[in-house]
C-alpha cells in the first residue's frame, strides 16, 4: 500500500514543471511495516504523512526526528540511507507530502511577486499555481503535526533535522530565519533562492541583523547544511553562496556548505538526503 501511495506521488511529481518539480531519480520502493503514513489536516485540505519507525526501543528523552518536505520523494531516500548507513540509529523519519503540484507552490512559498523576472533557466510560477501560503504551513507543523507525532510516539522535539529541496529548501530557509528555535539543524538543498527576486538574501539579511541587535550570537548554535548541485555561479546575487556568505558572519552560527558539481538539480536529492542523514546523526 505504502509503495503505490509513493509511486503514484512521484508520478504526479514527474508530470510537473521543471521549476516547481525538476527531473529526478526514482526513489527506492518501501516495502516494510515500520513505513507507515495517515492522513493529516481538515478534510478535503489534508496532507499525507509518511513515518519510518527505527529498529530500536527510544532512548530515554525519546527519539530524534529529521522531517523532510516533498516526502513522497524524499521520505524513501532517507529511509533507504537510515536502514543502510544506520540500521540501529533511534530516530523517526517523516515526510511531508502533497496530493497535486498546486497544494505544493502554495505551502512552500510567499506570495509571488507581480512579475517574477525569470532567473537564469528558471521562470515565473504557472500563472493557476496559488501562492502565499507559507506561514499557514509553518504554523501548522509547529502547532498542529508535531504535537500529533509526539502524541503517537515518544519524541524528543528538541532534537529535529528539517529538508528540503528546490521550494522546500526554499521553505526551510525561511523557517531558519522566522522560528529558528523550531529545529536544532536546517538542511536547504538547490534551495529557490531565486524566488521573488532573492527574497531569500534579503531575509538572511534581515536575520543577520536582528541577531546582531539582540546580543550578537546565536545561543544554543544552530547547525545549517546548504547544498548546491553543479558549479556555484560567481558573483551571481541568486547563487546560494552568498547565503553562506552572510550566514557564516553570525557567531553562533554553523553553517556548512556542499557542494555537488557532478549533480544537476534533480539527482542532487540522493546525496544531500544522505549528507542530511549523516548531519544529524553525527551532530
Amino acid at each position: 500500500m505504502l509503495r503505490r501511495h509513493l509511486l503514484s506521488l512521484l508520478a504526479t511529481s514527474l508530470a510537473t514543471p521543471a521549476l516547481a518539480q525538476p527531473r529526478r531519480e526514482p526513489p527506492p520502493a518501501i516495502d516494510d511495516p515500520r513505513a507507515s503514513h495517515f492522513a493529516f489536516g481538515p478534510p478535503g485540505d489534508q496532507w499525507r504523512i509518511f513515518v519510518g519507525l527505527p529498529k530500536v526501543p527510544p532512548p530515554r528523552e525519546g527519539y530524534s526526528v529529521v522531517l523532510s518536505l516533498d516526502g513522497g520523494t524524499t521520505f524513501p531516500h532517507l529511509w533507504h540511507h537510515r536502514e543502510t548507513r544506520a540500521r540501529d540509529a533511534p530516530v523517526i523519519l517523516v515526510g511531508i507530502s502533497y496530493e497535486n503540484a498546486n497544494r505544493r507552490w502554495r505551502d512552500l512559498t510567499s506570495r509571488a511577486m507581480a512579475p517574477v523576472a525569470p532567473i537564469l533557466f528558471y521562470r515565473a510560477p504557472p500563472a493557476d499555481r496559488p501562492t502565499g501560503g507559507r506561514e499557514a504551513f509553518l504554523s501548522m507543523i509547529a502547532e498542529g503535526l508535531l504535537p500529533e507525532l509526539a502524541r503517537r510516539h515518544p519524541l524528543d522535539l528538541r532534537d529535529m533535522t528539517i529538508y528540503g529541496h528546490s521550494l522546500g529548501g526554499l521553505f526551510v530557509l525561511h523557517a531558519l530565519f522566522t522560528r529558528p528555535r523550531l529545529f536544532a539543524r536546517y538542511v536547504a538543498a538547490d534551495s529557490s533562492v531565486w524566488w521573488n527576486a532573492g527574497e531569500s538574501q534579503r531575509e538572511a539579511a534581515a536575520f543577520a541583523g536582528g541577531v546582531a541587535a539582540a546580543g550578537g550570537t546565536v545561543d544554543p548554535a544552530i547547525q545549517v547544511m546548504i547544498a548546491q548541485a553543479g558549479r556555484p555561479r560567481q558573483n551571481h546575487p541568486h547563487d546560494p553562496t552568498s547565503l553562506v556568505r552572510i550566514l557564516s558572519g553570525v557567531p553562533g552560527m554553523e553553517v556548512l556548505y556542499r557542494p555537488y558539481p557532478q549533480e544537476d538539480h534533480g539527482s542532487l536529492m540522493g546525496p544531500s538526503t544522505r549528507d542530511a542523514l549523516e548531519l544529524h546523526l553525527w551532530r
